[in-house]
């Protein structure tokens, strides 16, 4: 059962209607249960009735006297020496009552010589035990309500938490990820102003799918590769011939679903921080492929001379965020390895399970 539900049938059961309605049904089987047990064995149930219907009241008044009273201002305030002192007079005072309500049941019957009805001690015992076995059957429900209560509101706050998350880092990535493709567009409009109406064509599909699909945590996995073409698209008219694109994209997307931006994230952190700043011709490449039921993602692009890399105050925002959104979504369901060792730079995600985050 989803937070959702949970929060819904507590809320219902929470409602003053039902919540009475539950206690009432709750007492009238308290009522029903020990004068069909102790009438038994009596072989008098009116009496037995009358007997228990007297000392249900003094059993209802504690019940409700520990749940509302002492374990909201003791207990759960943790002031526990003072709690447990209360609770214990409480139930010295309740027993001293039923104790001299059983007496004087007991005096009342002998003056009015109702031989019919010879309770014993031992069952008044009984029924008083009985009588306060409910009492703590009533604490158990409510601190048992109590903990599901928390443990509900824990989870919500939890889930409004991640999300609130999820929110400030699609908003940190959108305008980060814009920023450069709009600098891609100004680079290719002033070298081949030309080929202008086709790169505000993509670029506009890709405008559309930021600020619109992902608002949603989950994408289809098509959408997010068709804006990867064509993203690589704009790139490949930028750089012309200087850069070889070497991708193997999956065909067959099934039903799978994944973070939108995810895949675009790493593919725009590639060119940016890589090709962009290569002064000579460079490649990349680009593979997205099933393997043992794991989405593999992977982008590999030749290192720079650190001499020539331009640092950027924007540099790493979409990598870190994606990162911090994928634990969300994920958390151990996913990997995302950086390989920086060698000549060249790699950076490759696997999703253990696409459809179920």
């Amino acid at each position: 059962m989803s937070i959702i539900d949970r929060q819904n049938v507590i809320e219902w059961i929470g409602s003053k209607k039902v919540r009475w309605l539950l206690h009432v049904v709750f007492w009238l089987a308290v009522l029903g249960f020990y004068t069909a047990f102790f009438g038994q064995r009596n072989v008098n149930y009116h009496i037995t009735l009358a007997f228990v219907a007297i000392l249900l009241p003094v059993t209802i008044i504690t019940t409700y006297f520990l749940n509302y009273e002492l374990i909201p201002k003791y207990l759960l305030q943790k002031r526990y020496a003072r709690f447990f002192l209360y609770f214990v007079y409480t139930l010295i005072v309740s027993f001293y009552i039923e104790m001299m309500t059983v007496i004087i049941i007991f005096l009342s019957v002998a003056e009015l010589n109702m031989s019919e009805f010879h309770p014993s001690n031992t069952n008044a015992i009984f029924l008083i035990a009985g009588m306060y076995v409910v009492v703590f059957l009533g604490v158990a429900v409510k601190m048992v309500n109590l903990y599901n209560h928390n443990q509900l509101e824990i989870e919500r706050l939890k889930s409004e938490k991640i999300e609130a998350e999820l929110k400030f880092l699609k908003a940190q990535l959108h305008p980060h990820f814009l920023f450069n493709t709009l600098n891609n567009l100004y680079a290719l409009t002033l070298e081949r102003s030309d080929k202008a109406a086709d790169v505000v064509l993509k670029l506009s599909a890709l405008l559309d799918y930021v600020l619109y699909e992902c608002e949603a945590e989950l994408v289809p996995l098509e959408k997010e590769i068709a804006q990867i073409d064509n993203y690589l698209a704009l790139e490949k008219l930028r750089f012309g011939s200087r850069l070889h694109i070497d991708d193997h994209l999956l065909e067959n997307t099934a039903n799978w679903k994944i973070p939108p931006m995810s895949l675009m994230t790493l593919l725009e952190n590639s060119f940016k921080h890589s090709v962009s700043q290569s002064l000579v011709n460079t490649w990349m490449y680009i593979c997205l492929e099933v393997v043992n039921g794991e989405l593999h993602f992977t982008v590999r692009n030749p290192k720079i001379d650190n001499s020539r890399k331009k640092k950027s105050a924007s540099g790493g925002i979409g990598l870190t965020n994606l990162a911090n959104r994928l634990k969300l979504i994920y958390k151990e369901n996913h990997r995302l390895h950086i390989d920086d060792s060698g000549t060249f730079f790699e950076v490759k995600l696997i999703i253990k399970s696409v459809e179920n985050p």
